[in-house]
């Protein structure tokens, strides 16, 4: 079996793992819309009150403990480094619609 054939192998075999990711990114990426929309609902023309909300969760992130199994120090506060990335793009993307929905 030459370098081509198992390149080929491992392709087939990793398949079905690139398609779950590629659906389980799907499902994350509707769920976070589905989420912006609803708290842009129930903070339209409350955009401090949200803002609070958000800078609450933020400071959880950073002291709250990281539940997941075993990892290291690193691993961990790579975790919440990430975590609080997304909530910063979640709040980026739900202030726009609280305030173009306020201002419409």
């Amino acid at each position: 079996m030459d370098r081509e054939d198992v390149l080929v192998l491992l392709d087939a075999s990793l398949q079905p793992i690139f398609e779950e990711q590629f659906e389980q990114s799907a499902r994350i990426t509707s769920l976070r819309f589905l989420l912006e929309d609803l708290f842009a609902d129930q903070y339209s023309a409350r955009l401090p009150d949200f803002s609070a909300r958000m800078d609450r969760l933020l400071e959880l992130t950073r002291i709250a403990s990281v539940k997941g199994g075993p990892a290291s120090a690193e691993r961990l506060r790579e975790m919440k480094v990430r975590v609080a990335t997304h909530l910063e793009r979640f709040r980026s993307e739900t202030e726009r619609k609280i305030v173009a929905r306020s201002s419409g």
